[in-house]
C-alpha cells in the first residue's frame, strides 16, 4: 500500500506490552491533557479484540505505522483504520460507531455541546501544516497576508507576488476537513471567501492534494509537514519562516494543530483495554522516534500551546 492509499486497512501481528500513562481530558479540555489511565499491573500481553479508528488523513500514515507495530506485539488484536476527515471521525466517535475518532481540531469546533459529552480528548502529537505549490511555480515565500489574499480570492495571478505571470490555481480541502479548519483559522483569521470565489478543486484527503498540486500548473494548496516532500510539489516559507519542527516548537511558525484521538468514557469493556493501550503506545517513548521520522512533533517538545480558540501562549 502506498503512502497515499487512505482506504480502510486491517492489521494483524504477534505479542508484547505497552507502558501506562495517566490523565484524561473532556471534550472541552485545555489542550494539555493525556489519555485516561489504566492499571499499571494490567497484563497487556493478554489483549485481544478488534477496534476501528476513522477520521483525519493528515496523520493516518502515522497511525497506520503504530498499528503495524502494535499488532506485531499483540497477536489477538486487529485494528481497522479508515479515512474520511476530522468531521467524519468526530461524528463517528460521538455516535459510538468507532472506538477512536481522529481529528486535527478540537471536538467542540465541529460538534454540538451535547455530542461532546462523554468524549475523551487524547492529544497524541503535534502536526505542522503549510502551503505547497506546483514545483514549477517560481515563488518561494509568501507573507501571511499574501497567503490570506490567495485563499480569499483577492490575489489571483502569480505576477502579483513577484512570480511569472499565470493564474493561481487554488486546490482546497473539502468542508469538514480538520486540515482545512486549522489552515483557515491560522491564515484567514475568521474571514471567509466570497461565494464568487471558486477553487479549481476540493479534494478529500492530503494524499490527493499532493497528487493534484503536482499535476496542476500554477496550483497552490496546503498539507501537513509529512506530505511536503514529494515529487512535483514545493513547500513555501511563510514570512520567511521555514515549516520545520523546531519553528513550530518555538512558536515562530504558527500553522499547526494537535492531533487528537478521541475516545468515549462509556466505551464497551470488551474493546476499551485495546483502545487505551493502543493510544498509550502511540504516546510512548518506544514509538516517539517514529513520530519524529514521520514529520510530527512529540507533545513533550513543545514550548508553546494552543487553545480551542487558536490562542498561542507559552507552555
Amino acid at each position: 500500500m502506498s503512502k497515499f492509499d487512505l482506504s480502510r486497512r486491517q492489521f494483524v501481528g504477534i505479542a508484547g506490552g505497552v507502558a501506562a500513562l495517566a490523565g484524561l481530558a473532556a471534550c472541552g479540555g485545555n489542550g494539555t491533557d493525556t489519555p485516561a489511565s489504566t492499571d499499571e499491573g494490567a497484563d497487556t500481553a493478554a489483549l485481544s479484540g478488534s477496534i476501528s479508528c476513522s477520521g483525519a488523513t493528515s496523520f493516518q500514515p502515522l497511525v497506520e505505522a503504530a498499528a503495524d507495530a502494535f499488532m506485531e506485539a499483540n497477536g489477538d488484536v486487529s485494528i481497522a483504520i479508515s479515512a474520511g476527515g476530522s468531521g467524519q471521525g468526530l461524528s463517528q466517535i460521538a455516535e459510538g460507531s468507532v472506538q477512536i475518532g481522529r481529528s486535527d481540531v478540537y471536538a467542540e469546533e465541529k460538534l454540538e455541546a451535547d455530542q461532546c459529552e462523554g468524549l475523551v480528548d487524547n492529544q497524541v502529537c503535534i502536526v505542522g501544516m503549510g502551503p505547497i505549490v506546483n514545483a514549477n511555480v517560481d515563488v518561494d515565500d509568501l507573507t501571511l497576508d499574501q497567503l490570506k489574499g490567495i485563499f480569499l480570492g483577492q490575489i489571483t495571478d502569480w505576477s502579483e507576488l513577484g512570480g511569472t505571470a499565470g493564474p493561481i490555481q487554488v486546490i482546497q480541502r473539502e468542508a469538514g476537513s480538520g486540515t482545512r479548519a486549522t489552515f483557515e483559522a491560522a491564515v484567514l483569521g475568521g474571514e471567509t471567501a466570497p461565494d464568487s470565489f471558486r477553487p479549481v478543486a476540493e479534494v478529500d484527503s492530503s494524499g490527493t492534494v499532493v497528487e493534484q498540486v503536482a499535476a496542476t500548473d500554477g496550483s497552490i494548496s496546503y498539507v501537513a509537514f509529512n506530505y511536503m516532500e514529494n515529487d512535483g510539489v514545493k513547500a513555501l516559507t511563510v514570512d520567511g519562516v521555514e515549516p520545520t519542527q523546531a519553528n513550530v516548537e518555538s512558536g515562530d511558525f504558527t500553522i499547526w494543530a494537535y492531533e487528537h484521538m478521541y475516545t468515549r468514557e462509556d466505551e464497551d469493556a470488551s474493546t476499551a483495554p485495546v483502545t487505551q493501550a493502543f493510544i498509550e503506545f502511540i504516546m510512548s517513548d518506544e514509538f516517539a522516534p517514529t513520530v519524529v521520522e514521520q514529520g510530527f512533533i512529540p507533545m513533550a517538545d513543545m514550548q508553546v500551546k494552543k487553545d480551542a480558540d487558536g490562542n498561542i501562549t507559552a507552555a
